[in-house]
């Protein structure tokens, strides 16, 4: 499932990235050019604005009621019984919305400081903004988060 998430969705959109769904941060308006690229892409509207409901709008869209993002995350699940599967979470990168590619742990030495280079092995790169990632704390902290929230 794909996602295309309105402006005031900023945070939703990263936790939704962080379970591995393909998720657009929409940053223009929400008109018809948005919810045109949602039926183009084949893309789940993620909104808050309550009025998009009357819209003609011929693919899946759900209107976000709650404020806080640990609930928005529970009532996206709920209402499109979703299935996170723990083999993408964190396979897509938060900042440009690409998939993650593995990359060897001599060719992330320049991008990465040293202490991380001498205590990790696994990385993966963004293809894109070229952004490093690996399992570190601040995943550990993240992956308790979902769990605490999903019970994944």
């Amino acid at each position: 499932m794909k996602f295309l998430a309105d402006p005031a969705l900023g945070k939703l959109t990263k936790w939704l990235r962080m379970l591995g769904y393909d998720t657009i941060y929409y940053r223009g308006d929400i008109d018809r050019n948005f919810l045109r690229k949602a039926e183009r892409e084949e893309r789940v509207v993620l909104t808050r604005k309550k009025d998009m409901a009357g819209r003609s709008f011929s693919g899946r869209m759900f209107i976000i009621s709650e404020d806080h993002v640990q609930n928005q995350i529970k009532e996206v699940k709920q209402k499109l019984s979703l299935k996170p599967d723990r083999g993408k979470l964190f396979s897509i990168c938060l900042k440009c919305n690409k998939e993650l590619e593995e990359i060897s742990r001599e060719e992330v030495k320049e991008y990465v400081p040293d202490y991380v280079f001498e205590n990790y092995e696994d990385f993966r790169m963004c293809p894109q903004c070229r952004n490093v990632f690996w399992p570190g704390t601040h995943r550990d902290n993240m992956l308790d988060e979902l769990k605490r929230v999903l019970n994944i």
